[in-house]
């Protein structure tokens, strides 16, 4: 009996010990936790590569093919995902595999049928796909975001009820002053982007030196008409329908063939393909820049 009693006191030192172990490695947990640093906002943003607000994103040198000056750094609504389905049948998955396959030779009946009769895809000229109209500067604000420095946001009457809301990394290149009252291009068929949360309607055509230290507004007359459609001297645009909405991100985007031909002649004018830019009034010039790239 006194033997068994005499072995009690023996294991609780030991127990009390694996106790004291087990409360220094919690708390030992618990420092290290205190001590991850949670990094800043701005630092999370750059740590994401979202883009920088104070970068002059408009006049980047490189941008990736499918573009637009302002859309590649720009943010897009994105697209609801279907909702998930239960999983059907054998039965029904083979069902309707099959009649995919039978719509999907359906699809290439009509196409076969659409080459041998010659069909083009689209008869409207490249250009007139593209909806540029003269616009006037009506008001030029900065941006929401107190941060970014690059952009200046505009109203710009294109000849609708009410002026577009558009944003331009131009502000290192225009003051306020000298970007207000502007007749300038406006392409207006592009879909709308987001500029570090502002949403866009639309793009301003400039031209730009080869290092981009210099960039310059496409300016049709003074005395032009908002809302007038760009033509080029051998083609009346005003007789083709342009295309409602153009993603430049997309790989078919008819923009992908068009930008690349935009460029300044000798006589400082735009041109597409070697072809001027006019408007009833005249033709729409830059005030230096001869032999660049328009965008």
């Amino acid at each position: 009996h006194i033997t068994r009693t005499s072995a009690r006191p023996a294991a609780r030192p030991a127990m009390e010990g694996e106790f004291k172990a087990q409360i220094n490695m919690v708390d030992g947990l618990i420092k290290k936790v205190k001590g991850v640093q949670i990094p800043e906002p701005s630092s999370a943003k750059a740590a994401r590569g979202e883009p920088d607000p104070n970068k002059d994103i408009c006049w980047l040198p490189f941008l990736p093919p499918g573009h637009t000056a302002y859309s590649w750094m720009g943010e897009e609504d994105e697209e609801e995902e279907p909702a998930p389905q239960a999983p059907a049948s054998k039965k029904k998955q083979k069902q309707k595999q099959k009649a995919e396959k039978k719509k999907g030779g359906n699809k290439q009946q009509k196409n076969q049928t659409k080459k041998k009769g010659g069909a083009a895809a689209s008869d409207v000229p490249l250009f007139a796909r593209v909806d540029l109209r003269v616009g006037h500067v009506v008001k030029v604000f900065e941006h929401p975001n107190p941060e970014v420095k690059a952009l200046w946001c505009e109203e710009i009457d294109v000849g609708e009820d009410q002026p577009r809301l558009i944003a331009s990394g131009l502000r290192k290149f225009y003051t306020k002053e000298q970007f207000q009252g502007k007749k300038i291009v406006v392409v207006c068929n592009l879909k709308p982007a987001k500029l570090v949360g502002f949403v866009s309607h639309g793009m301003v055509l400039c031209a730009s030196n080869e290092d981009h230290t210099k960039v310059e507004l496409v300016e049709p007359p003074a005395n032009a008409k908002p809302g007038t459609r760009i033509c080029l001297k051998n083609l009346d645009v005003n007789q083709h329908k342009p295309d409602e909405k153009i993603n430049p991100k997309k790989k078919n985007s008819c923009w992908n063939q068009f930008g690349p031909k935009m460029r300044t002649n000798a006589s400082k004018t735009a041109c597409f393909d070697g072809v001027e830019m006019v408007v009833p009034e005249g033709d729409c010039v830059v005030p230096t820049l001869a032999d660049c790239v328009v965008r």
